[in-house]
């Protein structure tokens, strides 16, 4: 069984830059909710690749691969002794990559304005989550893609250098009840 129907096939059309076939994978996926292709979705906005840039459709897909965070191996990536619903595989970490760049839009103001603590927010949640691991983006059949231990840190580190002690406390105080 194939974890994530539709997922490699989409990666492999995106490596050859054939976005119209990886795109059309990708939003069926992602309107059905399934989290790998709401985060390609979020990217390919982001970035403007096969589709117009739009940061807050971005955000808007991000978001919801965000809010995507499960219990048990399935949702963790682990294939032996675990099970769930296909397109959910690895689900946890689409969610710490959604975060990570909903965090880098809103420190870079990326057509949205500059937000710092709504970036720390996601950011120190993304370090936290991974204990200093990176998170593996894409590809196992080409070149892996890792958001390195080192960047996530780095991200971060930088945020709260921008901060000012009120963005801090205020940030500290909405940490308490804060969500993705």
């Amino acid at each position: 069984m194939n974890p994530n129907p539709g997922e490699r096939t989409a990666d492999m059309a995106w490596e050859r830059q054939d976005y119209p076939r990886a795109l059309s994978i990708v939003r069926q996926a992602a309107e059905r909710g399934e989290p790998w292709a709401q985060l390609r979705l979020g990217v390919a906005y982001e970035l403007g690749v096969g589709v117009a840039k739009d940061t807050q459709e971005a955000l808007a897909w991000y978001r919801k691969a965000a809010r995507q965070v499960a219990e048990g191996g399935w949702a963790e990536g682990k294939l032996v002794g675990a099970a769930g619903r296909p397109g959910y595989f690895n689900q946890n970490s689409d969610a710490l990559i959604a975060q990570h760049q909903i965090a880098g839009i809103y420190s870079r103001g990326d057509g949205i304005g500059e937000d710092l603590i709504e970036a720390y927010l996601y950011a120190k949640n993304v370090a936290e989550k991974t204990q200093g691991r990176s998170l593996f983006y894409c590809c196992e059949f080409s070149r892996a893609r890792y958001i390195t231990a080192a960047a996530i840190a780095e991200s971060l580190a930088k945020i709260e250098g921008a901060m000012t002690p009120d963005d801090r406390k205020l940030a500290e105080e909405r940490r308490r009840t804060w969500m993705p």
